[in-house]
């Protein structure tokens, strides 16, 4: 009986690690992934060319999609599993009850709560989120004997005219749509950026999962110090809680700047 306790208690002592490591190695690439979108909008004027030059950087990577598959699949894919059980397994204690479980109103147990409402979201937001710009709306490529194009759909606005033409993109018509061409995969993504943009229900949407995102990144970075037995003290672990919500600072607004900039400042006209 004392050995298979053991055995079970290693397993999820190893799932837990498991966990805690890949979420460390996402947020190392959410704060990369925001900074790279926050450049359609952080140098207002010169049209995303920041975001234009760091797409075209890293489409241009050879074995792209066995990079994204291994590098950042694969760690989605561990961390949620793990995330998955424990959201199931949870039970939050922040709320009255019939006094069958206690209350607890501190700060860290509604962090604690939080942490799971904020992996629903997560779970459904990054979903959604590459099956829309990676496979739904991303642009696609068109060879041609002497060129390479990339194209995306766009709708007409007031302003598409004029950026298509600051970018040098070709405007086609096409039905009811307009199919933009650009010689280079990042200025295809900006304007498929600009284009989901546009709209304020998107914006909202991608509000929530920015700042459900930069939570649970930071708030999961600190419990990781923890576990990794490198805040042991009830001292450091306050002390480093400004830090971590520094950091919650830090990529909400690279990731609001990406969503509410893009078209409604840096790409409107």
């Amino acid at each position: 009986m004392m050995a298979m306790k053991t055995e079970i208690m290693s397993g999820a002592f190893a799932w837990r690690r498991i966990h805690s490591l890949m979420g460390l190695w996402l947020i190392i690439y959410l704060i990369e992934h925001l900074i790279v979108n926050s450049q359609a909008t952080l140098w207002l004027g010169d049209d995303g060319i920041g975001f234009v030059r760091l797409v075209n950087l890293l489409e241009a990577l050879p074995y792209l999609q066995v990079i994204e598959i291994v590098f950042i699949g694969v760690p989605f894919l561990l961390h949620g599993i793990w995330g998955v059980k424990r959201i199931f397994t949870s039970k939050r204690n922040i709320h009255s009850r019939d006094g069958s479980s206690p209350s607890l109103g501190y700060e860290r147990n509604r962090a604690y709560s939080w942490q799971r409402l904020t992996s629903w979201i997560l779970l459904i937001g990054v979903l959604g989120h590459v099956a829309q710009m990676r496979f739904l709306l991303a642009p696609k490529e068109v060879r041609t004997d002497t060129e390479i194009w990339y194209t995306v759909p766009l709708k007409e606005d007031p302003g598409l005219g004029a950026v298509a033409k600051r970018l040098n993109i070709t405007l086609e018509p096409q039905g009811d749509e307009i199919l933009a061409k650009a010689k280079s995969p990042g200025k295809a993504f900006l304007m498929m950026v600009r284009e989901t943009f546009k709209s304020p229900f998107w914006c909202i949407l991608y509000t929530v999962f920015v700042l459900a995102a930069s939570f649970h990144a930071f708030n999961g970075f600190w419990t990781s110090l923890i576990t990794w037995g490198v805040l042991l003290s009830y001292r450091a672990q306050r002390a480093f809680l400004p830090i971590c919500w520094t950091g919650v600072g830090l990529l909400a607004f690279l990731g609001l700047a990406a969503i509410w900039g893009s078209y409604w400042i840096n790409l409107r006209n």
